[in-house]
């Protein structure tokens, strides 16, 4: 199928892990007409129980356009003080509760988790000494990370995530491959 006929819809926990998931995905030739967004609105609680609430309607929605039409669902959520692991685990147990099919091995579903928060990886990203528990700090503008997203690029175009990247961020490229970008 052409790239024209697929749509990729982000579920996002902020506008920055946005923000840096569609810049990512412009540097990999998507257009800004193959992408939606849902983000949490601003001011309105925790963003991590967002997505979660979310989730279920988008993994049901992408599984019935996914029939009719090549599609992606990225669920883009902070891992905070828990594991990458720990988090995914989350989804795949309100899936079980649900009685919904937790994501197949074939389905174009990537789960983004960045540990503790998106600002570990851009900081990583510009040459910084990162820790997944220290929190770093957030740039005055989201955009701002145009810089931070093309070297993730080249490093994932390159399989070669230089210095040691931070377990979650390693673990995103393998996501993104998910999508075949």
């Amino acid at each position: 199928m052409s790239r024209d006929a697929v749509g990729v819809v982000i579920l996002s926990e902020d506008i920055q892990l946005e923000c840096f998931i569609r810049r990512f995905l412009l540097k990999r030739n998507w257009n800004t007409h193959q992408i939606r967004t849902e983000t949490l609105p601003q001011g309105r609680g925790s963003g991590e129980q967002w997505v979660r609430e979310k989730f279920l309607n988008e993994l049901k929605a992408y599984r019935s356009r996914s029939s009719r039409a090549a599609t992606c669902l990225i669920v883009a959520s902070d891992a905070d003080d828990k594991t990458v692991k720990e988090r995914i685990q989350t989804f795949e147990k309100m899936c079980a509760e649900n009685g919904v099919d937790f994501r197949q091995q074939n389905e174009r579903v990537a789960f983004i988790i960045p540990r503790r928060n998106i600002e570990t990886w851009l900081a990583h990203l510009r040459g910084e000494s990162v820790d997944e528990v220290e929190s770093y700090s957030k740039y005055q503008y989201e955009s701002d990370c145009r810089d931070q997203v093309a070297k993730l690029d080249e490093m994932c175009r390159q399989q070669k995530l230089v210095p040691e990247p931070p377990p979650s961020l390693a673990s995103a490229c393998d996501e993104f491959k998910r999508l075949a970008i």
